[in-house]
Order: structure tokens, then C-alpha cells, then sequence
């Protein structure tokens, strides 16, 4: 099946390909409905919703049971595994030539996957396409929130990956022969596997390409300002192994080129930075300040 699309005086005719969205939840009964509408309201129509119960203990199962018992998605539960369990699960269990993922907080404006397919097709070197999104508070959802990156694409990628997760898991939509060759989310990491993945994709040759257009809507709370510092030090932690991991792994002008050493000292230097907030209330209070001040309004 094929589908024509016009931009501007060129005329494009896409492969009117599968999509697989993977949405993983664990207790998210009071979002998941929302995911869900948005991933069957999509504009490009030959998708399937796949929802990895990531073993949720609220009503998850019964928010959702009029969406299963239609047919209308794919309904798995696990015992819990946590993201990258759950999202691997996912992919494992989908048919699509493409993946997308959505958590189930979060929403798909209703041209993402539309848009995001035609650029795929219009660019056959690109293995994954990423987009600009919105950010809203689930208190004020009608305000429009932006955060002030520079995206970039192709082999910036990796670079700009060493300093900053970039790259919401949101916005992603790749070819499931990303996955074939180079296999799924890392699953002893519970917290930065998303950035884990990106990292490892992109240093082994996987292109990632920006479409600059806010395709999604990312769901924060009053809480996300007001960090866990506990469990902020952990994911420090973590994130410093990954830098320690691909450190051991590079060649020594690999590591020149990309100056591993400092890279490394970066991430040493956050995890210490975060030990200190732990400790300190005046170090909480400006790094709150600061995060909203990364935010700003349409």
C-alpha cells in the first residue's frame, strides 16, 4: 500500500509501511488513556499500539480493558522489569517495519508518526528520526513549554551524546532494522538506559536525523522540579558508567578524538555535584530555580 503526500511543488509517495508504538506503564492509570487516544488518533493509520503492563499494581488493566477486548491494541503484562525491559518486550512482540515510543504519560500530537515516516522515507540514509516537542505541567496543560536545545543530526550525534541526553525516547521513530542488527535497550540499566542506547547506537554507525517540528507533548508535574537528590545520585552513578564503559571500549584515538578522558572527568564531576545537593538545601533551591529557568513559554 502507498500513500501520496505533497510538499510544496514535489510530490512524494510513501510505503505505507507498519508502525509499531510501544507504550511500557507501571501504575499509570490515571495517563495511560490519554497515550493510548493519542497513538490511535494518529493521522497515518497502518500502526499498532502495543501497552507493556510493566507489572502495575492499580487499575492500569481495567482503564484500559474496553481498548483490549476491541482489538483495538495489544495488551501485554510482566512482571516488572523496569523501561528498558518493558520497551524490549515491546519491540519483541511487534510486527511493525518501524518502532515508536510513547510512555504513558506523555502524548503524540496526531500528525507525529505521518511526518516523521514521510522524512524516513524521503531520507533513506537516516536509521532514526527524532523531533522537537512541547513540554506542559499536568497542572496548566493548555501553557506551552519549550527547552532551549540545539538538535543536531548525523555524526554530531554521538558527540553532542557525550556531554547531553538530547534525545527524548518520545520523539524517536526508528527502522526495526536498528534493532535487528544492533539489538534493544540495555536492561540492568533502570534509570538512563534511553541514553545508554542512544549512545551505543550512535558510536556504532546508527544515523540519527532531527525533524525540526514539535511532534509530541511531554507531561511534567510539580514534582519533576523537585529533584530526588537520592535517587538523582544513583542516576549519576549510573550515568558515569556508561562514559566508564565506553572509555574501556575505544580505541586510543578514539578516545583522542573525542577527548574520553575529560568526558569522563565531566561525569565524575556531576555525580560529585549531585552528592553535594544531597546534602545541601541551598544547592537544591538553585538548582530547581535553574531548571525552570531552562523552560520557556510559546
Amino acid at each position: 500500500m502507498f500513500t501520496t503526500f505533497v510538499f510544496r511543488d514535489t510530490i512524494l509517495v510513501m510505503e505505507n509501511s507498519l508502525v509499531s508504538i510501544i507504550i511500557p506503564t507501571f501504575n499509570g492509570e490515571l495517563y495511560v488513556r490519554d497515550a493510548v487516544d493519542s497513538a490511535l488518533s494518529q493521522t497515518y493509520k497502518n500502526i499498532e499500539v502495543i501497552v507493556v503492563n510493566d507489572g502495575s499494581t492499580d487499575n492500569t488493566r481495567s482503564v484500559l480493558s474496553s481498548y483490549i477486548e476491541s482489538g483495538k491494541i495489544k495488551y501485554f503484562f510482566q512482571e516488572n522489569m523496569g523501561l528498558a525491559g518493558a520497551r524490549n518486550a515491546g519491540i519483541k512482540s511487534a510486527n511493525g517495519k518501524y518502532i515508536a515510543f510513547l510512555d504513558s504519560d506523555d502524548i503524540f500530537l496526531p500528525a507525529k508518526i505521518e511526518k516523521q515516516i514521510a522524512y524516513l522515507d524521503e531520507h533513506k540514509e537516516c536509521d532514526v528520526s527524532y523531533c522537537d516537542i512541547w513540554h506542559f505541567f499536568e497542572e496548566t496543560p493548555e501553557e506551552k513549554l519549550s527547552l532551549n536545545y540545539v538538535y543536531c543530526s548525523g555524526s554530531e550525534v554521538f558527540s553532542r551524546l557525550l556531554k547531553k541526553n538530547f534525545i527524548n525516547p518520545l520523539t524517536i521513530i526508528m527502522r526495526r532494522s536498528v534493532y535487528e542488527r544492533f539489538g534493544g535497550f540495555n536492561e540492568s540499566f533502570k534509570r538512563s538506559e534511553d541514553w545508554e542506547y542512544w549512545i551505543r547506537l550512535s558510536w556504532r554507525g546508527v544515523n540519527f536525523c532531527f525533524l525540526p517540528e514539535k511532534l509530541a507533548r511531554y507531561r511534567m508535574r510539580a514534582s519533576s522540579l523537585s529533584y530526588s537528590w537520592e535517587s538523582e545520585v544513583q542516576r549519576k552513578q549510573k550515568e558515569l558508567d556508561i562514559f566508564l564503559w565506553l572509555f574501556k571500549q575505544m580505541s586510543k584515538q578514539e578516545k583522542r578524538k573525542y577527548n574520553m578522558r575529560f568526558v569522563v572527568l565531566y561525569h565524575w564531576a556531576k555525580l560529585l555535584y549531585a552528592k553535594l545537593g544531597n546534602k545541601s538545601s541551598l544547592l537544591r533551591k538553585i538548582h530547581s530555580w535553574l531548571q525552570k529557568k531552562r523552560l520557556k513559554s510559546a
